[in-house]
């Protein structure tokens, strides 16, 4: 309900525009799995003992990114069939003249977000991916044949090139 504080729920201005739910999600891991790769060691390695968790994260983010466009098209036949059962109309709650006069407007389409975007996503958090698992691999938490498994359900290819270069120089 968005009042445990018991104050109304307040979404901040910068906010107020509409997101998009699913490369939001997936720039949310590529930040975090972007983070790994400049991780100490020690660090590293609690990482890679949690690598489950994030394949299995990164696995749902493709799948949120792949499965978008089937889910839009869900979303907008329901509210074409509900506006046009109960002649729903829309108006702006923040409209001065709310409630006073008869304001409402036909109902809006709901928004997409672009292919473009979701492309854009999907390539960074594969490539973020890749580069967590390959500092594991450079720095011996993980052997050539765990990377490939690892590699292999995001459609992410192992370059030959990137197995013999020298590991990363730590700061």
């Amino acid at each position: 309900m968005g009042r445990a504080s018991g104050r109304p729920l307040s979404i901040p201005q910068s906010r107020r525009t509409p997101f998009a739910y699913t490369t939001d999600l997936a720039r949310l891991l590529t930040r975090q799995l972007t983070k790994f790769t400049t991780l100490n060691r020690h660090q590293l390695a609690g990482q890679v003992a949690n690598l489950d968790f994030w394949l299995a994260e990164a696995r749902h983010c493709l799948d949120v990114l792949d499965g978008y466009q089937g889910r839009f098209e869900r979303m907008k036949a329901a509210e074409a069939a509900y506006v046009a059962a109960h002649d729903t109309r829309e108006f702006q709650l923040n409209d001065r003249h709310y409630g006073h006069r008869d304001i409402t407007r036909t109902v809006s389409q709901s928004r997409r977000t672009s292919d473009a975007q979701r492309t854009q996503a999907r390539h960074e958090l594969c490539e973020a991916c890749y580069r967590f698992l390959l500092r594991c691999f450079r720095e011996g938490q993980l052997d050539e044949s765990r990377l490939r498994q690892a590699c292999e359900p995001l459609g992410v290819g192992v370059e030959s090139r990137d197995l013999t270069s020298p590991a990363p120089q730590q700061p």
